[in-house]
């Protein structure tokens, strides 16, 4: 491959010897082993516990849930070999594929996975996604310490079947099930090791692989898991790098010593496009500016919708160049609800008007704010963009300042979060029920002191009707309540993927939502020479 690449710094090289140096581990044949990068380290290998989208990538690739979705997003049998619903659509039944078993080769039952539901809504586990168990009968209450595990609605009624009932007609809950908090636990490895029962000397899995090395912040090494139940895995070794540096991975990839990179650098999209090593494909993501409405300094609703006003969308695309589209409402284009034009425009005349009524004429005697975003060249560009649109359209100084993605998690679901956060939502499932209801009063993932009543119920409405028209209205009027009554959060585009890939690589598919199994991914035998 011969790229003609902009020249990089030169501590960048210094990451690359290193990571050389480790990828010479393996002994194994090159065709046997698979490298990939991805753009940071995962905050949390706990299923019931990651809440971020690199956990998720990495516990796909060694957890199996009950269901799993296709690359077209079609609910697919995983643990389950079938559900069935009843007539309302208030309970559902999955039933387990025969002989399951854990990569210890222990038996995996329907158990495994009501205890690792019930652990998901246990107040002591504090998990954020716990809300996502909330359409099952009593999880709210248990979770808010109102009563016990033995009233929520999940019961293995048997080694193979688990039963399910919901509080409101859910016919989207095969979905629910596909996500990585919904993941069976080992409740005897957990309760013997606790917070350290993730680590490769204690871990047990589901998935098509066991981590056998884990270099916090910097790779994990795999080997098959001999018990996978949905097959034989197409390498003998995956390795996946942690490398929140764009340019690190775009190096690694070019030297050959990496074979997927996620999220690629931008400066490098425009050489690559039409190149058979790259993938570009749209993604049911959305990447916004969240505000926190209880912020001395955010209070002001003036304030809120001429920050929103002043930001010209368009130019973000223009700086990330991966075929992002300029958004200013919260669905992302490709789901249902997706309603353009209901967000606030720009108009940075009337966003100056607006901020001197807010008393800060051309931005003077504006606080001094920060804006918060995690490590990684594109939300680096994101934030200097932010930075450099408020300063030229309203004359006001914002101090960016980013962190380490642990970190930034950390930070911004504290008891002092920063006024404003660089984020984003990418689909947990394709319905619109998993965006709107990030901002429910009842979510752990709200970080935001937004709560609205009248939200809440169109959110919840919206879920009870079979009328299309009607559940689209509902969703509307709740998005306008977000982002052009309350400005909770201002949304800026809906994000792409843009993935580079050796073009030898077999069985490896991405849908729209950032999904890669890695299981079955192998080299072709069609080709020769070195990968």
């Amino acid at each position: 491959m011969n790229k003609v690449m902009n020249p990089f710094r030169a501590h960048f090289f210094l990451y690359i010897i290193f990571f050389l140096g480790a990828c010479s581990d393996s002994a194994l044949p090159r065709d046997r082993v698979l490298r990939v990068a991805v753009p940071g380290q995962p905050a949390n290998l706990d299923p019931n516990k990651s809440t971020d989208a690199i956990s998720g990538m990495m516990l796909m690739q060694i957890h199996e849930g009950l269901t799993l979705h296709s690359h077209e997003l079609k609910v697919l049998p995983g643990l389950a070999k079938s559900w069935t619903f009843n007539e309302t659509y208030t309970e559902i039944t999955y039933h387990l594929r025969d002989n399951l078993k854990w990569s210890n080769g222990q038996p995996l039952t329907a158990h495994d996975f009501e205890y690792g539901w019930k652990r998901l809504l246990n107040p002591k586990t504090a998990a954020e996604y716990a809300y996502f168990l909330f359409d099952i009968q009593g999880a709210e209450d248990y979770n808010a310490g109102k009563t016990e595990a033995q009233s929520v609605g999940i019961k293995a009624v048997d080694d193979k079947t688990l039963r399910v009932k919901l509080r409101r007609p859910a016919p989207y809950f095969p979905h629910i099930s596909t996500f990585m908090v919904t993941y069976p636990i080992p409740k005897e490895v957990v309760e013997k090791a606790g917070d350290n029962w993730t680590e490769p000397e204690n871990i047990i899995v589901s998935g098509p692989f066991v981590p056998v090395e884990h270099l916090h912040e910097y790779r994990m090494a795999l080997k098959p898991n001999p018990y996978w139940a949905l097959g034989k895995q197409g390498v003998d070794r995956l390795e996946i790098y942690m490398t929140a540096e764009k340019t690190t991975a775009l190096n690694l990839y070019v030297s050959g010593h990496i074979d997927l990179v996620f999220d690629m650098l931008p400066m490098a999209i425009p050489s690559y496009r039409g190149d058979e090593n790259y993938f570009n494909g749209t993604k049911l993501e959305v990447r916004y500016v969240g505000v926190q409405l209880d912020d001395p300094a955010m209070k002001d609703n003036r304030v809120r919708r001429a920050l929103a006003m002043s930001l010209k969308r368009e130019e973000f695309p223009a700086v990330l160049k991966g075929g992002e589209i300029p958004s200013e409402v919260w669905l992302p284009k490709g789901m249902f609800g997706y309603a353009p034009g209901t967000g606030i425009p720009y108009n940075p005349e009337e966003a100056k008007k607006l901020l001197t009524e807010a008393g800060f004429p051309d931005g003077k005697g504006f606080p001094k704010i920060t804006l918060l975003f995690r490590a990684g060249d594109d939300w680096q560009l994101i934030a200097q963009n932010v930075q450099q649109q408020w300063k030229k359209n309203l004359g006001i100084e914002i101090e960016i300042q980013v962190r380490e993605q642990k970190v930034f998690f950390r930070e911004i679901s504290s008891d002092d979060p920063p006024p404003m956060h660089l984020a984003r939502w990418i689909a947990d499932f394709p319905d619109p029920e998993n965006f709107m209801g990030l901002f429910k009063s009842n979510s752990g993932n709200n970080s935001l002191a937004f709560a609205s009543p009248a939200y809440d119920k169109l959110v919840d409405d919206a879920v009870l009707t079979d009328d299309p028209k009607i559940r689209f209205k509902a969703y509307e009027d709740a998005q306008k309540i977000l982002v052009v009554d309350e400005i909770a959060m201002i949304p800026i585009y809906t994000g792409a993927q843009n993935i580079l890939r050796r073009p030898d690589l077999e069985n490896l598919r991405f849908n729209s939502m950032g999904d890669a199994r890695l299981g079955k991914v192998k080299w072709s035998t069609k080709t020769t020479g070195d990968k």
